[in-house]
């Protein structure tokens, strides 16, 4: 990520103009190292980040904050006792360093002028925000540093602030063209091996690994050349595009651009300006260096929620996956077990049809099968009971494995029929694309007791009402609704749709419900062709070709008395075979 000392600079221009002279009205702080403070200016409330994360360290204006905790930490106490109505006097830069500077003037509780200053330092795992008086006493801080952390400087209350050890770099904005060709001249006649992008890190303030490779790529050069490698023609490109850069940098000619991934428009990076480093990746141009941060952020932020809850409810599903794996393993050892009652129902048979032929006291007896009259069956038999009564204990036996077998074989049905719900969950899971969707997969796992939930069993019912399906329009313009989990499916089926509307679904897979809306006319093939491509796409085939897709009439489909959200049972269907294709996805999209 490129939220580097130019960016900063760029942050900190757009600052200036908004939030200077304003006024801070509220104070939160989310999260253990993120802060927002609400500043009125010209009648107009901003929402200010500052964030020490060790990842995602940044400060810019936003226009989304995450939501306070009911109970406000120390600092954040701390800050509103002595900033809350402060006037912001100057929001200032050190050099193109990532280390800001925002002066506020108050009144203490004796209505006594008081001046402070708010230092962020966005550095890394380093990062702090630091509240300091102006004589950089130290007031508090958002992480306090010890010596046994840092033997350099202790950031603690009533220690003197100073800044961070910073290396001696070059200040791109206070050097001319000619020192710039003087220091490339004295690198390149050196011996040091130190590539173009390292050099540039290592000697000018503000430039961060991809910064420094963009540079490079500008003057048409592999930011992995050796510096000792360079020639005059290409020190003299090097040279112009600093030039350049310092030139826009100083006027303030700000194109930033939000870069994203293609298939997935996952936020990838961000800059200033456009960067010839990303010219394959999709793009957002923003109008303010600030909006673009604040996308940025807030994109990467939602993708990562997503990433996470998605492996959440992914583990459990699996995890319950594994246990029905286990216990349909011991159900079918069970059925096993019944193998044999057919030969206790022929041995009672067998003892009660020649009885007169056994004598007491037998230990067994060989009797002519009447189902076989080729094969005599030999019968164990207890010598301590009559032939009447071993005859009567193999129908006991007899009746007892059958009712076994039939109750596991019910149970066995039951634990295929919700190992199949949960695939279909999965399937849902790793189709989602939105918080929203994965939460309500979540409520469905919680009503269907799969994940545990501190609600109400009386209040779940009453949980806000599901999303809308997704929605497509076919070539020749039928509307066609697709379900994004198995409760929507269920009311998108039964709920949503006309006895005569058209009901797809991916052949024996995992997948949604795709209705097709006919307004009482018949389909013509290709709106079922564009259809069933759905089906199959929004299913577990979605990486396969040639996908049996079923289709019927609504009227036809049927959800049996007691099953899971998205089982149904239909008949009168059709089928078509469909390779998915994303291209086919995207163009029916509206």
């Amino acid at each position: 990520m490129s939220f580097d000392g130019i960016v900063l600079y760029g942050i900190i221009h757009e600052l200036q103009q908004s939030l200077l002279d304003g006024r801070i009205s509220r104070i939160y702080q989310p999260s253990k190292n993120e802060l927002v403070l609400f500043i009125i200016h010209n009648r107009r409330e901003h929402k200010l980040i500052v964030s020490a994360d060790s990842i995602n360290c940044r400060i810019h204006l936003s226009d989304t904050v995450n939501q306070n905790p009911s109970s406000p930490p120390m600092f954040c106490m701390l800050l509103r006792k002595h900033l809350l109505g402060g006037k912001i006097i100057s929001i200032l830069q050190k050099g193109l360093e990532r280390i800001v500077e925002i002066a506020i003037t108050n009144t203490d509780e004796f209505m006594q002028p008081k001046d402070y200053k708010l230092i962020v330092e966005i550095m890394g795992k380093h990062s702090n925000i630091i509240l300091t008086d102006f004589q950089n006493t130290i007031i508090d801080s958002v992480k306090r540093i010890g010596l046994e952390l840092n033997r350099y400087r202790e950031i603690l209350p009533g220690k003197t602030y100073s800044d961070p050890p910073l290396d001696e770099k070059i200040n791109l904005l206070s050097v001319d063209d000619d020192c710039i060709i003087s220091m490339l001249k004295e690198a390149s006649a050196s011996q040091f091996t130190t590539t173009l992008s390292r050099w540039i890190i290592d000697n000018f303030a503000g430039f961060s690994g991809v910064s420094a490779q963009e540079l490079a790529l500008r003057a048409r050069l592999d930011h992995r050349i050796p510096i000792c490698q360079l020639n005059n023609r290409q020190i003299e490109q090097i040279a112009k595009v600093f030039s350049n850069l310092r030139e826009d940098l100083l006027q303030c000619h700000f194109l930033p651009r939000v870069y994203c991934n293609i298939n997935t428009k996952e936020p990838v990076d961000f800059w200033l300006f456009p960067m010839e480093k990303y010219n394959q990746k999709e793009y957002k141009s923003s109008n303010s260096v600030n909006e673009a941060a604040d996308f940025f952020y807030s994109k990467k932020e939602e993708f990562v929620a997503v990433k996470t809850l998605r492996q959440s409810l992914k583990a459990e599903v699996l995890k319950h996956e594994k246990k029905l794996r286990q216990k349909l393993q011991y159900l079918k050892e069970r059925i096993d077990n019944t193998s044999d009652l057919n030969k206790y129902k022929l041995w009672g048979e067998l003892l009660s049809a020649n009885l007169y032929r056994i004598k007491a006291g037998q230990s067994q007896v060989k009797l002519p099968n009447f189902y076989n009259l080729n094969e005599e069956v030999t019968i164990p038999l207890n010598e301590k009971l009559s032939p009447s009564h071993n005859a009567q204990l193999y129908f006991k036996m007899y009746k007892k494995l059958q009712a076994t077998k039939k109750y596991v074989e019910a149970r066995i049905k039951d634990t295929l029929m919700e190992m199949e719900y949960l695939e279909s969950t999965l399937v849902n899971i790793e189709h989602s694309r939105s918080i929203q969707d994965l939460t309500e997969i979540q409520q469905e796992l919680e009503l269907q007791k799969y994940i545990k939930t501190n609600v109400p069993k009386g209040k779940m019912e009453s949980k806000k009402e599901l999303s809308k399906p997704l929605r497509f329009k076919s070539s020749d313009g039928n509307v066609i609704y697709v379900g994004k989990n198995n409760r929507q499916n269920d009311m998108l089926t039964f709920k949503k749709s006309k006895p005569d509307d058209i009901w797809l679904h991916a052949k024996n897979t995992p997948g949604s419900h795709v209705i097709v809306e006919t307004q009482g006319h018949a389909a013509s093939d290709t709106t079922l062709t564009e259809a069933a491509i759905l089906a199959a796409y929004f299913s577990k085939g979605r990486n396969s070709s040639n996908v049996p897709v079923d289709y019927t009439l609504v009227r036809h489909v049927k959800k049996p008395s007691g099953a899971k959200p998205g089982f149904v049972i239909y008949f009168n269907q059709k089928t078509l075979y469909v390779t998915p294709d994303e291209k086919t996805v995207d163009k029916l999209s509206f």
